[in-house]
């Protein structure tokens, strides 16, 4: 019931927000670019204040919890440093992100959607994997134990990375963004032709990533020496 209530206020906003730039193409528009600067020119002078402390409070409420979860998140993958260190290099990260969106992006909705474009590769590759391997397990009659995984220092499983590097690599060759600078990343296995044409705007790297992370590794996990199986006893 509580989860429910905390996305309330959040589904009221979305409404609105949808509501109010589907009634105005012009702000639709301005706020493709900077949507805190269009919002401000619809609102009368007095209310400027109480709009920018609400609009800075959100800003920093948003970058405590992102800052917090993916502190945890850097710790989870292994990372040999202390919460402290994790918290400043995500610190690091999104006030360089913050700089790049204010001050050198030319639209926000552009650098916005680069960005899915980019973590959409990865993630799709991830997945890939992660339901190969999984696959793989029950079909030989087992299945994630987590006292396993917590047993023992860290390792890799280097068909999984080696799938995950190359499959992100080739995703994000075949991806396209509006942002000029993302642009000169991206897209490099793609011609001038195809990045205008509806094949580029498809952003079809992301399914390729998809299908090449899954076979890559059903394929190199399939032809390497299967490892010794760990048990709690060891």
């Amino acid at each position: 019931m509580d989860d429910a209530r905390g996305a309330l206020p959040p589904l009221v906003l979305l409404v609105f927000g949808v509501m109010l730039v589907g009634g105005d193409p012009t702000l639709a528009e301005a706020a493709g670019a900077n949507p805190v600067a269009a919002l401000a020119g619809a609102l009368p002078t007095w209310f400027l204040v109480p709009y920018l402390l609400t609009a800075v409070g959100g800003f920093l409420a948003g970058a405590i919890m992102d800052i917090y979860s993916s502190g945890l998140s850097m710790l989870a993958l292994g990372v040999p440093i202390r919460r402290h260190y994790a918290v400043l290099i995500d610190g690091l990260l999104m006030v360089l992100g913050g700089y790049y969106l204010l001050f050198v992006s030319t639209s926000f909705l552009a650098t916005f959607q680069a960005f899915l474009a980019i973590v959409g590769v990865v993630m799709a590759a991830w997945v890939a994997i992660f339901l190969v391997d999984m696959w793989r397990l029950r079909a030989g009659g087992r299945a994630y134990d987590e006292r396993l995984l917590r047993a023992g220092a860290p390792a890799f499983n280097w068909p999984g990375l080696v799938s995950l590097v190359v499959a992100s690599v080739v995703g994000l060759g075949l991806i396209t963004s509006a942002d000029p600078n993302i642009a000169r990343v991206v897209g490099f296995l793609m011609s001038d032709e195809l990045r205008a044409g509806t094949f580029g705007t498809a952003n079809i790297g992301v399914v390729i990533a998809l299908v090449l992370a899954g076979l890559l590794y059903f394929l190199i996990a399939s032809v390497a020496r299967p490892r010794r199986r760990i048990t709690l006893s060891d």
